[in-house]
């Protein structure tokens, strides 16, 4: 299992990637807009391929980097379902689960 944390020392966000192990699926929760290039490249060195991307909340600290994660890498987006967001594919309940292959 890949569990990667980054932090934007701009914004004090977190960002996770998280995947079954190499050359499998992965998700990001929380990415900055800003960082989308350093995602991009971590993702081709551990030859993982980015199949969801999620927002916990709403940021008021930093731009997300959902859309153009999806723009560049056909991935679905994910937010709550009460997310006034109308870019999103997925709307999850509180205590739902989120799966990428096996996890």
């Amino acid at each position: 299992m890949i569990f990667k944390q980054l932090f934007d020392t701009k914004s004090s966000t977190y960002t996770y990637i998280i995947s079954s192990g190499k050359g499998r699926e992965a998700l990001i929760i929380d990415p900055v807009i800003e960082n989308t290039d350093e995602y991009i490249k971590v993702l081709k060195n551990l030859d993982l391929k980015l199949v969801k991307v999620i927002d916990t909340h709403v940021h008021a600290d930093h731009i997300s980097g959902l859309n153009e994660l999806s723009k560049r890498t056909n991935c679905t987006k994910i937010m709550g379902k009460h997310s006034v967001s109308e870019v999103v594919d997925i709307r999850v309940k509180d205590n739902e689960k989120i799966k990428i292959e096996n996890i």
